[in-house]
């Protein structure tokens, strides 16, 4: 009977927990869905870079096999499934530049560009300048003339001389290196699948190396330059540019000042940035040194003159005030 009583009070002390199953944390639950939501969309982002690094992969094989129209229909469709895509976006503006559709292509270049304009080492804006230059040369066959596909003037001379427009720092044209590696990897792209002769890329070459020379970056000014303007020159020359006259001076005048360098020794110490002269003005004549030894000479005198009149004035305090004779002793 006790033990019955017992059993009893306990069950009536704790009803809910004897009768109702445990139930679930709703918080629980809440993360638990997160996590694979999360899971999800990562999963399909992963899919997503696979299937655009495919198109990519795949319309490039076709762009060096000549089938164009194959490639761009293959990154439109691409670019309908996964749209946004800068890569697609280039691609595209590539295809239809070797297949000759050079106002499409600028198209697909900018909007590139708006895309992502870090892509290609945020060398897009010249690659849509060279575009723009093919267009201007449709219409107008004498346009190199007056312009060039860079948009800077380094003179008509046979040293060619920094623009205008350009900040001056250090003794440098500010960002000449980051310019010039942009120029570069354009260049290396285009002539991948332009043969020469190709008069645009002919003008970028000759560009290339006035702004390393101009820039004071090539070893004219730095000799620890890798900058071989030399070789820009020769390559515009091979691709036809524009204004071979011009550049054929400005390649041997390069070759002549080069050959005149003096040796460099043989353990130079290497030092953290080179400072050019190029841009830097005249030194200034300094008579610092002159100023300060003649205001020292001055107190010297100054402080003599000094002496010299206080010793003549206390002698003839001395003179008129004689001391009383001493008394006999």
């Amino acid at each position: 009977m006790r033990a019955l009583a017992l059993s009893l009070a306990i069950a009536c002390g704790h009803p809910v927990a004897a009768q109702s199953p445990a139930q679930p944390d709703p918080a629980s639950e809440k993360s638990d869905a997160a996590s694979a939501s999360a899971a999800a969309t990562a999963k399909a982002e992963e899919q997503k870079k696979q299937q655009l690094k495919a198109a990519l992969d795949e319309g490039a094989e076709l762009v060096r096999a000549g089938k164009l129209d194959e490639a761009i229909k293959l990154l439109e469709d691409t670019d309908k499934r996964i749209p946004g895509d800068a890569l697609i976006a280039s691609s595209l503006g590539a295809a239809f530049e070797s297949k000759g559709q050079n106002a499409d292509a600028l198209d697909w270049i900018r909007e590139g560009i708006k895309r992502d304009a870090s892509q290609h080492h945020a060398s897009e804006w010249l690659h849509a300048r060279m575009l723009e230059a093919k267009l201007a040369l449709s219409k107008d066959p004498g346009w190199f003339a007056k312009n060039n596909v860079l948009g800077l003037d380094f003179g008509k001379g046979e040293v060619p001389v920094a623009p205008e427009i350009l900040p001056i720092e250090e003794g440098r044209i500010k960002g000449a290196d980051q310019l010039l590696g942009q120029i570069g990897y354009q260049l290396a792209a285009r002539t991948e699948v332009v043969k020469p002769p190709d008069p645009v890329l002919g003008d970028l070459y000759a560009s290339a190396g006035d702004l390393a020379i101009a820039g004071a970056v090539s070893p004219l000014d730095d000799r620890k330059s890798t900058l071989q303007p030399d070789r820009y020159y020769e390559r515009a020359l091979e691709y036809g540019a524009p204004h071979a006259d011009l550049v054929r001076k400005r390649l041997a005048k390069y070759r002549a000042d080069f050959s005149a360098l003096p040796p460099l020794p043989k353990q130079e110490v290497v030092e953290s940035s080179v400072v050019s002269n190029r841009f830097m003005p005249p030194p200034e004549k300094s008579y610092r040194n002159w100023i300060y030894a003649g205001t020292g000479i001055g107190l010297i005198v100054v402080v003599l003159a000094i002496a010299t009149l206080l010793d003549r004035r206390r002698r003839k305090l001395a003179e008129a005030n004689p001391p009383a004779p001493l008394p006999d002793v």
